[in-house]
């Protein structure tokens, strides 16, 4: 197996990837969400790309380590938000909406946080778990521009790869 290190960061190791990418993925052990479990980090190059590191913000990826709580936090709030604006969205009925007023960002029901790295400078944080129905089967992103979450992605139709 082989393996990438790059200084402030554990080592990454190559795993299966569906075709035409190829991934590197490590736990941030100094990372731990509530769970207790590390958080997932990887770093996803289609084919024909440069191998990692090359091209890749390795100052971007260490930012966001380094700042985990911060970038969950973003990313909740920006989902809290976007599920008060649109609860049908996340499956969700006008009733259950008073429900989810009255959470603040972190309580929300998702867990298992995961990061996702590409060139350029956007990158995901993806929510593997969650108690709503969007995040059924395989959670729910939200797409970050560097230090701004920008979009959200509804993984609920996703076909497994």
């Amino acid at each position: 197996m082989s393996v990438v290190t790059v200084e402030g960061l554990p080592p990454f190791e190559v795993i299966d990837a569906p075709q035409g990418i190829r991934c590197w993925g490590t736990d941030a052990p100094a990372v731990r969400w509530a769970s207790g479990r590390d958080v997932r980090v990887y770093v996803v190059r289609e084919r024909g790309e440069p191998d990692f590191p090359e091209g890749i913000d390795l100052g971007l990826i260490r930012g966001v380590v380094q700042n985990l709580d911060g970038y969950v936090h973003a990313a909740l709030a920006y989902l809290r938000a976007s599920l008060l604006a649109d609860p049908g969205l996340f499956g969700l009925r006008m009733d259950d909406v008073a429900a989810y007023e009255a959470l603040e960002p972190h309580e929300l029901p998702l867990s298992e946080p995961e990061l996702t790295f590409r060139t350029g400078d956007e990158w995901d944080l993806r929510f593997a778990e969650g108690n709503m129905p969007i995040c059924d089967p395989y959670g729910i992103i939200v797409t970050f521009d560097r230090d701004r979450p920008v979009r959200m992605e509804d993984l609920s139709e996703a076909e497994d790869a």
